[in-house]
């Protein structure tokens, strides 16, 4: 099971992501949210997006981050008051040579994968990628996009209840 604190840091970074682009083609054109988020379809933004890359981005990461590459690193035995690096050593001894080897570390949220956690990623992009497929079901894709920018305005009421919320897809659906 992919780390909850780790699932929750990709999926706020996509749907900002998103809700950052509709608002901009929504703020520069002067169109109502609906039509910036068909607007949206057309950009280079959502074709990635829909390519999967943020999941590709964060597993390249992931991958990019084993710790069977710092085996034999000196910072695996120095003394450190740092809690981060205290962490990433402490997992650095008590695996073996092949648990290392099966371990990534994402540094954002301090989570360890393992290969099995990374195969659910990969799984999850997929998901995306058929879920955002226009030529199937442009309004399922639709909400999808605007599912993103609701949970976007929802995070953004409870970290900043006072900042503006340009989409105001809440208030829409209230």
């Amino acid at each position: 099971m992919i780390p909850v604190k780790a699932k929750e840091h990709l999926e706020e970074y996509i749907n900002q992501e998103v809700y950052v682009q509709v608002a901009i083609i929504k703020g520069k054109e002067k169109v109502s949210t609906e039509i910036a988020i068909n607007k949206y379809f057309n950009s280079n933004h959502f074709r990635d997006l829909s390519e999967g890359r943020p999941y590709d981005h964060f597993i390249d990461g992931l991958k990019d981050k084993c710790l069977g590459k710092l085996k034999n690193s000196p910072m695996r035995y120095k003394q450190t008051s740092d809690q981060t690096i205290k962490k990433l050593q402490d997992k650095l001894n008590k695996l073996n040579d092949e648990e290392l080897d099966n371990t990534f570390w994402e540094i954002e949220t301090g989570e360890f994968f393992s290969s099995n956690q990374i195969k659910e990623l990969e799984e999850k992009r997929n998901d995306l990628i058929e879920r955002l497929n226009l030529s199937v079901n442009e309004k399922e894709v639709y909400q999808t996009i605007k599912s993103f920018c609701k949970s976007y305005e929802k995070l953004c009421q409870k970290k900043y209840p006072e900042a503006p919320l340009p989409l105001e897809i809440l208030k829409s659906v209230n």
